[in-house]
């Protein structure tokens, strides 16, 4: 199974449509994750408003050392930084995910859970 961990920037919400301005990249982003298949990918996502410890150790405590928020947003799969300051476009998140895990993903509007786990 493939971990996903994104570190976020502080801010209300992961949606995007906190607001008055709606982030279009936020809410793809958000739909492409509710659409993965949670029998193969583990999503872990923090907020630096809502979660600050999660961002004191490790590799995300490094790039905000070095880079401050301008790290962030931080994507990472399984332990590799893939995306620091940009959040990956969703083409590139299924490449890195495997694309048999992140196609229905891109493809699927709702799939209502795990498919598969039996």
């Amino acid at each position: 199974m493939k971990t996903l961990k994104i570190y976020d920037p502080a801010m209300c919400c992961s949606s995007g449509v906190c607001g008055t301005d709606v982030d279009t990249e936020l809410v793809q982003l958000a739909g492409f994750l509710k659409n993965l298949d949670a029998c193969s990918v583990k999503v872990e996502r923090y907020n630096l408003s809502q979660d600050p410890a999660a961002y004191t150790t490790g590799v995300i405590a490094e790039a905000l050392k070095e880079k401050g928020t301008k790290a962030l947003p931080l994507v990472m799969v399984d332990e590799d930084v893939v995306a620091s300051g940009a959040y990956p476009d969703l083409e590139k998140l299924t490449d890195l995910l495997g694309s048999s895990v992140a196609h229905i993903a891109l493809e699927t509007p709702d799939c209502g859970g795990c498919r598969g786990c039996n």
